[in-house]
């Protein structure tokens, strides 16, 4: 697994970490930058989580408008496509807030926090159905159960025990497609190929952090085409 978030800046949650931070997991952890060579390479983890420069991450402020947040996030999802990893990939885009907009839907009560207004995300990936829309209620731990799902791991907390785990937006059952670039003078959320956009009530987490799964192909969970994940 890799972690990609710039170092001493405040969306690189292992660093608060004390075990993580000065233990042997740190070697995980590092630079934005290092994410593409390491997919040119052959060498993207089996899961990395990348979190974008404070310039790009599509808060006001940071010297950088939303377009060039967009086409730094565009630019990576290009590079993976056009590597080999791309046909076993799934990559999860979702930022951390709503924006300040109203939502006419009350999050659900899950717990004594419960959850918070619905963010974007987008599942991309050769295996996700195509124009699909998923009304299925996730949250931020979905992600982390989809990861537990992919590589039969056990849950960490009861709250990823019992999230949804995504796999109602892929359809294993497809040939998979490998569809045609993005181009950066596009917006992004109106031109993603390959793509599930989630309708999901979530809580908070890092900005317009993405999550990379790879391998699926051959997974334990090439069969689950037929659950009914969907509601």
């Amino acid at each position: 697994w890799g972690y990609y978030a710039a170092e001493n800046a405040w969306m690189n949650s292992l660093q608060m970490i004390r075990h993580v931070r000065f233990g042997e997991m740190w070697k995980h952890v590092k630079d934005p930058s290092a994410f593409l060579p390491d997919v040119k390479a052959g060498e993207m983890p089996a899961v990395s989580w990348v979190i974008p420069p404070e310039s790009y991450n599509e808060h006001p402020g940071g010297g950088k408008s939303v377009c060039a947040g967009e086409n730094w996030t565009v630019n990576l999802i290009n590079t993976i496509m056009a590597s080999p990893d791309w046909k076993s990939t799934a990559i999860v885009v979702t930022w951390d807030d709503f924006g300040g907009f109203y939502d006419h839907v009350a999050p659900p009560h899950v717990d004594l926090y419960g959850l918070g207004p619905r963010v974007p995300a987008m599942i991309i990936s050769p295996w996700a159905r195509q124009g699909y829309v998923d009304h299925t209620t996730y949250e931020f731990a979905s992600v982390l159960r989809f990861i537990e799902t992919v590589f039969g791991l056990p849950s960490l907390t009861e709250r990823d025990g019992t999230a949804e785990d995504m796999l109602g937006a892929f359809d294993f059952a497809q040939t998979p497609r490998r569809e045609a670039q993005v181009s950066t003078e596009r917006i992004l959320t109106r031109s993603m190929p390959a793509s599930s956009i989630l309708s999901a009530s979530v809580s908070s987490i890092s900005p317009a952090a993405s999550t990379i799964v790879s391998p699926l192909a051959g997974s334990t969970i090439g069969s689950s085409a037929t659950r009914p994940t969907i509601r």
